[in-house]
């Protein structure tokens, strides 16, 4: 994201400010410096949950007082302990500069106090907001945000992420249902699970990409219904790796359901397999149908039967499938580059500004 505002957008004059490290569903990510801006490292305390922690403010202090931001994009949500304090600093030391928050929070929810307080407080004091889903914009506008928003939905690399020639498969070879992300119980793994159960009779085969605390239930579930041997659990991938397993796909499945914690906020993994020309079946869940759009198939959330005929109607149509990955990188390349987020972002700062 960073550098594609940077690319498009050579007026920008950014610096990173964020900690020297972090944990992203559960892998440790080691913050490195970058060509097109200065990464300013600043060490958090407090707690490791990232919308709880606290910064080292001297670092940031610095960057204000330096830099002189007539912008300040922070990627933290409004109720946070963070955003609460980037706030405060920038009332003290940067108090001309305009705050642009970058928000994902799609389940409406009331929150105790203080996270309430610093919610209400951060509401008032942004300018401008940018999200990544229609669904996070209806949940600010319930909390009557009247502030510029802006539609910025994530992107995908396409130097990491194309389409590659499949090989002509015989009438023997199975057809392969994939699954790529974490195993856990609100991405709907059971519910897909069941589905395959009802086509047990079709020629497919199950791969499984990702770890998590199911993977000894779906192996458990598998195995009740005589299906774990069709299956493949590969386990935790580096990111660079998980081209090459969208690419032994035939369909990728993104059963997400609703959870009191848990509502879809993008998918990434959509516009991965979508990118690589791999169809794409996703639940009605939160932003999943915004983002497939008519690229692809839906089907109501913990709805097995409807999840298993669209299985069926993708596995028995070809056509089908050439004509869904056809549109889904034809979606990608004009919704869902970083070229892309990148310019809406832009439009936020200028509104933020003009305001």
């Amino acid at each position: 994201r960073e550098r594609a505002i940077c690319r498009s957008f050579p007026n920008v004059d950014m610096q990173v400010i964020t900690p020297p490290r972090w944990k992203e569903t559960g892998v440790l990510v080691e913050t490195v410096d970058d060509e097109y801006f200065p990464v300013i490292k600043a060490g958090t305390f407090l707690s490791k949950h990232i919308q709880l922690f606290a910064y080292d403010p001297l670092p940031i202090i610095k960057v204000f007082r330096q830099h002189k931001p007539h912008i300040i994009d922070m990627d933290h949500e409004p109720y946070s302990v963070p955003c609460a304090e980037i706030i405060t600093l920038r009332n003290m030391f940067a108090p001309n500069a305009k705050i642009v928050i970058q928000t994902a929070q799609n389940i409406l929810k009331n929150y105790p106090p203080p996270f309430s307080f610093l919610e209400k407080r951060a509401l008032k004091q942004v300018s401008a907001a940018y999200m990544c889903s229609e669904t996070v914009r209806e949940v600010l506008e319930t909390k009557h945000f009247t502030k510029p928003t802006v539609l910025a939905p994530f992107g995908v690399d396409l130097d990491l992420f194309y389409p590659k020639e499949k090989e002509q498969k015989s009438k023997d070879e199975p057809f392969t249902i994939g699954y790529v992300g974490r195993l856990m119980l609100a991405k709907g793994l059971m519910v897909l699970i069941e589905s395959l159960k009802q086509i047990k009779s079709e020629n497919w085969r199950f791969l499984v990409v990702g770890d998590g605390e199911q993977r000894s239930l779906m192996e458990e579930k598998l195995a009740e219904y005589g299906l774990l041997e069709r299956c493949e659990f590969i386990g935790a991938v580096q990111y660079e790796q998980t081209p090459e397993y969208f690419h032994k796909l035939d369909v990728l499945i993104v059963p997400t359901r609703t959870t009191e914690k848990i509502r879809e906020q993008f998918g990434r993994v959509i516009i991965e397999a979508m990118a690589c020309e791999i169809p794409v079946i996703g639940s009605s869940c939160g932003a999943i149908p915004e983002v497939i759009a008519d690229a692809g198939l839906i089907f109501p959330e913990s709805d097995s039967d409807s999840l298993a005929k669209q299985i069926l109607k993708i596995l028995n149509d070809e056509d089908l499938r050439r004509n869904l990955a056809k549109a889904g990188r034809k979606r990608v390349l004009e919704n869902y580059t970083w070229d892309c987020a990148a310019e809406q972002i832009y439009s936020a700062y200028l509104q933020a500004i003009r305001k």
